[in-house]
This record gives structure tokens, sequence and C-alpha cells, in this order.
């Protein structure tokens, strides 16, 4: 898209709400980039991480908001600091909490923050003149002060979702970060609606307490779920293509798939370290880039490909070093590395199932080793799986078991086709493109 304030629009003001995580960053700051390229102002208030980390927003957060054409606008963090107050981790009912409701709930507490984030954002919105507000959909403080800056001022509110339907429990979507797939029988369902009433009912009783008090601040009526929050919001944008997600049976209505942006676009080409005729196949083997437990699976991994006869590229990412493994012959190592520079080299992926990666393999038609290990990895790969485009190992799989995996998705050529089919909707969108147009159709007449 080339429109422009020059073509005949006026000039819009947004502002974009994110932290800084990991994989939310390549995936929203191009959505941002959108606009300043049409003419636009964007700012990005930029807070650091939503859960116990304490590191200020980095040097490198910066300068990839600076890349994007936006204005980076400091978080103020309150004092005394959330993460110095929160009560300890409370379980489903007399302090027992099942396993398999850890990860759903892991979210719970970064809800504490919530006030902290109203108060950013409502700052700025006074101060600065503003057409729409973009949060991430983690940051329900943030939506709660656009809809206060909506009934005073009239600004809309867009909250991004970063992957595909997960903010909140719904009919015919899996409960969160359980990676189960689709209920289809009455003992399914039955342990669907257990999982999304345990869940309702964790969030409701630990992450609705912060966020009314973030609304009471705010002068909005307190809710009584903080789910809730996103009805208020005029847009919800899942940034993944419906095509790949399981079917929701009743969406909300402000609910819009808009695809997944990508940020690497136009890469230069990576310096491989084999000869241009090698012909064994490239593997890539791509886990997280922030660090979540995956040295041992990748020790393994290395163990697992050392007798097969493929070319492996490792990318480490900051939280890993070389010096931490045993690699064979036929492995290279690099801490980045471009995905658009490689993946039209590569024959299958070992991947943890990060949305950004994730998508960017499957847009080359690319198979998949799914080694789920956080969050909504495990999701992620159950809707690969589902739609044939790889395997999923447990991420204490052993190496044989790797290594069977591999051959499968080099050999099989049902993978290959099955990651064709998700690369075609996936490539059918601009997902950073489609996404910006939702956000400015938003902007209204003044």
């Amino acid at each position: 898209m080339t429109a422009s304030v020059s073509s005949g629009g006026r000039l819009a003001r947004f502002l974009f709400a994110m932290f800084q995580g990991g994989g939310n960053i390549p995936l929203i700051l191009p959505i941002a980039a959108q606009p300043v390229a049409r003419g636009h102002q964007v700012r990005v208030l930029a807070g650091s991480s939503i859960r116990g980390i304490r590191l200020p927003v980095s040097e490198q957060f910066r300068e990839r908001i600076a890349a994007s054409g936006a204005a980076f606008v400091p978080f103020r963090e309150p004092d005394p600091h959330p993460f110095d107050v929160v009560s300890p981790p409370r379980g489903l009912a007399f302090g027992w909490k099942p396993k398999r409701l850890v990860a759903p709930t892991s979210n719970v507490p970064t809800l504490i923050r919530a006030p902290a984030w109203a108060d950013n954002v409502e700052f700025d919105l006074a101060s600065t003149p503003t057409d729409v507000l973009v949060a991430d959909h983690f940051l329900l403080g943030a939506l709660a002060a656009g809809e206060a800056a909506g009934e005073a001022a009239g600004v809309p509110t867009a909250a991004i979702v970063h992957g595909f339907y997960k903010h909140r429990p719904a009919l015919g979507v899996p409960p969160y970060a359980t990676g189960f797939p689709p209920a289809r029988d009455p003992a399914s369902r039955l342990r669907e609606a257990l999982y999304n009433a345990a869940i309702r009912r964790v969030y409701r009783r630990d992450g609705l307490p912060p966020l009314n008090r973030a609304r009471r601040r705010l002068g909005l009526a307190p809710l009584r779920s903080p789910f809730g929050q996103y009805d208020r919001a005029a847009r919800v944008l899942i940034l993944a293509s419906s095509a790949l997600d399981f079917p929701v049976r009743r969406p909300e209505p402000n609910v819009r798939y808009v695809g997944t942006p990508f940020d690497d676009v136009g890469a230069d080409a990576w310096d491989s370290p084999w000869p241009d005729d090698d012909a064994r196949p490239l593997v890539l083997v791509s886990l997280s880039t922030l660090p979540q437990g995956q040295a041992p699976i990748l020790q393994r991994i290395l163990t697992a490909v050392a007798p097969l006869p493929v070319r492996a590229l490792v990318t480490l990412g900051p939280s890993l070093n070389a010096s931490e493994f045993t690699a064979p012959p036929n492995v290279t190592f690099r801490t980045f590395v471009p995905h658009a520079s490689v993946l039209p080299h590569v024959t299958a992926m070992v991947t943890q199932c990060g949305m950004g990666a994730l998508m960017k393999a499957l847009a080359h038609g690319i198979p998949l080793v799914c080694v789920p290990l956080v969050g909504d990895q495990p999701d992620n790969a159950a809707r690969m799986i589902a739609r044939g485009a790889g395997v999923r190992l447990r991420s204490d799989a052993a190496p044989a078991q790797i290594r069977v995996a591999i051959r499968q998705v080099l050999n099989e050529q049902s993978f290959r086709d099955g990651a064709r089919r998700l690369g075609t909707a996936i490539t059918a969108q601009d997902g950073a493109c489609t996404a910006a147009d939702e956000i400015k159709s938003l902007v209204k007449d003044r």
C-alpha cells in the first residue's frame, strides 16, 4: 500500500503500546512501520518485560523502534515496582493447581502491571493528540486507558494478538497453552469445558482485581472478567491466517484475522560455510531468541543429526553460546541469520514453534519438526500437526526419536505438501499491510 498524506488523506497519529518480549516485537513493529511509510506519525510506548524480569528496555529494542520510523516513548515505572508487592501464586483450590493448568494461567501475574500501563497510556494520550491507540493484547491496562480515552475524546483502540486466537477462552478453540486438538467427542468436550472454566476462575480471582483498580482510576466501571476488556476495543487483530487456526464457533464481531507480518523481507544473502555444490539437504534448527530452557533439547538435536546425510544450521540467539555444546562436523552455529535469507535454501526445520519463525518457514513450504517448549508453542504445534505440515516431539525426546522425526519430514512428501498448502494461505495475506489498513480505518474525520 502506498497511500499517504500527500495523496489526499490527512495526517493521522498512532500510539502503539508494547513491551520488551521476544516474538511480539518482530510481529508488531512491521505494523507500526506501515503508517510511517504512508506519511503518518507513530509513537511506540515501550515498556520492559511484563513478567518478573527487571531488565530495562534494551538499546536493541530502541534501535528496532527507530528503524520502523516510529518515535520512542519511554515507559515510566511505578514506585514501588508491582513485582515488589505481588502476592505469591495461588492454586486453583486449597493451594492445589493441576500441572496442566500452570501454563494456561501463566499470564495471570502479568496483570499486576495493569495500573502502571493504564497510567502511562493515559498520560501520553492526555499530552499528545492521538487518533488511534494500538496495544499488545497482554496489556489490558493499556486497553482500559484506551477505552477511557474513547469515551472522553473518541480515540478508538485496537488490540493486537500476536499469534492465533489465544486471548480468551472460546468455543471451538482448545484451552490456551495446552496443545490440545479441538474437542471431537464427549470426553474431550468435557475436558475443554473444565479447563476453560478453571482458566476463567483463576483470571477472575487473581487477574481481575488489578485490572479493576486501573479501571477505577480511569473512571470506568468494573468488569466481571478480565476478558471483557477485549469487548471494549474497536478491533482485535489476530496476526495469523484464519485458514491455519482452529475455527472459533462464535467469534466476537470486533475480531479480524489479518495474517502474519514479516520483519526481514529483503534480507541479504547469508554466508553459508558449505560449498555451493554441496547437495545435502539443509536442516535449520531454530529454537528461541529468549532463554526458554532449550539447551538440553538442542544438545540432543545435535546428537540426532550427527549420522544423518544433512547440513544443519543452528541459530543460537543471544541466550546461548556455541561453547556450551558438542557439535558434529555437519553442524554450523550462528548467533543470528535473517530467516528470509536462509529459508529459500532450507529443506526442513526443527523449531520450538514461535509464531514468527513458524510462519516464515511455512511461507517457504518447509515441513517442520515441532518441539514446543513454553507458552502458546504447544498450541501452534497442534495446528501444524492437524494440517499435516510436520511432526511433534516432546521437549525431552531422545536423539533417536529426533532423528526419526527429521527423516520423516525430509523423506515423506505429505509433510512438504501440507506445509506448502499452509504457505499458500500465509502468502495470500500481507499481514502488516492488512493490519495497518484495519487500524487506519478507525481514524475518524475531525
